[in-house]
């Protein structure tokens, strides 16, 4: 067997790393200072890289700068970690939604349905498709 057919070893942060991971991303959501923040959550990635939460809200930093591209490559990490992670199936829907695909907004739509049908993102993603609303309308923390 050809060792690049071997899939590749996943990281398995220790549980203090996991804690100190948790710690920096709580740090980069709670700063209002871009910069700031996002050394933060590149900081608990680097601590964890399976952190989804971490990834997610550098998309959402990304989003916010109106990064798309970069937003987008966050959310896709954030799904590496996480295929059903509640805030990059919400902001990569969002980003679907100001992009124009509709399908694909809707395939994270049923997603959010089953992983989180109470959540806040799930409903006003659900009333945007509906309603047409603009994506800049659907909220992400």
């Amino acid at each position: 067997m050809l060792l690049g057919a071997l899939p590749a070893p996943v990281f398995a942060a220790s549980p203090a790393m996991r804690q100190a991971s948790q710690t920096l991303l709580s740090r980069g959501l709670a700063t209002h200072d871009t910069k700031r923040a996002q050394r933060f959550l590149e900081q608990s990635i680097v601590a964890d890289p399976a952190n989804a939460a971490a990834f997610s809200a550098l998309g959402n930093l990304y989003e916010r700068e109106g990064q798309r591209a970069k937003a987008r490559k966050y959310y896709n990490l954030a799904f590496g970690a996480d295929p059903v992670d509640v805030m990059a199936l919400s902001g990569a829907a969002a980003l679907d939604l100001a992009e124009g695909k509709t399908a694909d907004a809707q395939d994270k739509l049923r997603k959010l349905k089953i992983v989180c049908p109470a959540c806040k993102q799930t409903h006003e993603l659900e009333n945007a498709l509906n309603t047409g609303t603009p994506a800049a309308t659907l909220s992400n923390p």
